[in-house]
């Protein structure tokens, strides 16, 4: 458990501290980035941690010993060719591991400088996208880094960057696809034959990214009763800083297309929680619904910087990393699935 309080702690402290801090500090960001090597090598570099570290340790092994056509039908391409590469270039499963915690990282990192407070931004990635997402869902959370490196392109206008960071996600993870629908949002000229054009490219690549496998997805997700247990508090707990985004977002002064996205982000996250009860299986509606979350990475530090004086800004952030450390070590401490995580061990490099 120490390390999850050390690392956890220069983050939580960090967050507090910064609302000190002019958020452009040298100091403050040469230590945000020395923090985001540490994560990385944190989540990168874990031995046996995660309910999944033993599936992915079979994949990477199976993927060896398969010709190069074969093994990139084993699982999503884009992860099928990084654990072939990692290979034959005589790497371990440590740098697959490495090379998509690195992905994740500089995400949030690009993503927490669209922020009032970066450090904040981090800290609340720390509980679930961390902790959790990082450790366990590793394709996932591939997909969701590159989502976020092109929602940090899209504040600078570069749509394509944003859409092609998509379609990478995807090749780490098939469902983030469904994060082209954005896409129908940036369209700005010509939408009567652009709006066709962008469904009919998102079905081509929902039809070659998905389709083979959807019937282990309907078998995995419907048939069985493999699910999410916690699939509603997740929800519940996205959805009510979506709401809030939804309220005070216009004050976040974002470029209009980055806007419109997180607003639609928003939207999705609380349409997400309506949903869950009409859904057969809870994981469906909860996997999907982790793309949604950097709208409450953007809103917690948003909160903050709306409130007046330091004294202010102190408390909330405080209570902030209160409520984030609370979420955190009572899913450790309390979960069925917590054994997998605790103790944290690093590989031998």
């Amino acid at each position: 458990m120490l390390p999850y309080v050390i690392i956890s702690g220069v983050v939580y402290s960090g967050s507090i501290l910064s609302v000190f801090d002019r958020r452009t500090s040298v100091l403050s960001w040469s230590v945000l980035v020395s923090f985001a090597i540490a994560l990385s090598a944190f989540i990168g570099f874990r031995f046996e941690v995660g309910k999944d570290w033993i599936q992915y340790n079979y994949i990477f092994k199976l993927i060896t010993e398969l010709p190069f056509i074969d093994a990139m039908d084993l699982t999503d391409a884009g992860y099928s060719f990084l654990n072939w590469l990692s290979h034959q270039l005589g790497f371990g499963i440590s740098a697959v591991f490495f090379f998509c915690a690195v992905v994740l990282v500089v995400g949030l990192m690009m993503f927490a400088a669209m922020t009032p407070y970066p450090w904040l931004a981090m800290a609340v990635a720390m509980p679930h996208i961390v902790t959790i997402m990082a450790m366990d869902h590793i394709r996932q959370t591939t997909a969701l880094g590159f989502i976020l490196i092109g929602l940090a392109f899209l504040k600078r206008d570069r749509v394509w960057v944003f859409l092609g960071c998509i379609v990478l996600g995807a090749l780490f993870h098939r469902t983030a696809i469904i994060c082209l629908i954005f896409g129908l949002l940036l369209v700005q000229k010509n939408r009567l034959l652009l709006y066709p054009a962008v469904l009919g490219i998102s079905a081509l690549l929902m039809e070659f990214l998905l389709a083979d496998q959807i019937g282990v997805y309907i078998l995995r997700y419907v048939e069985t009763s493999a699910g999410s247990r916690g699939a509603l508090i997740r929800l519940l707990l996205n959805a009510l800083p979506a709401v809030g985004f939804l309220i005070y977002g216009k004050y976040a002064n974002l470029p209009p297309r980055i806007d419109k996205v997180m607003k639609a982000m928003a939207w999705a996250a609380v349409f997400s929680l309506i949903l869950l009860p009409l859904l057969p299986s809870p994981v469906i509606i909860d996997r999907i619904g982790k793309y949604f979350l950097p709208v409450q990475i953007l809103f917690f530090p948003l909160i903050v910087s709306l409130l007046r004086g330091y004294a202010f800004r102190f408390i909330a952030t405080s209570l902030i990393c209160a409520y984030l450390f609370l979420t955190q070590f009572y899913w450790l401490y309390t979960s069925e699935l917590a054994d997998f995580w605790v103790p944290y061990k690093m590989t031998q490099l």
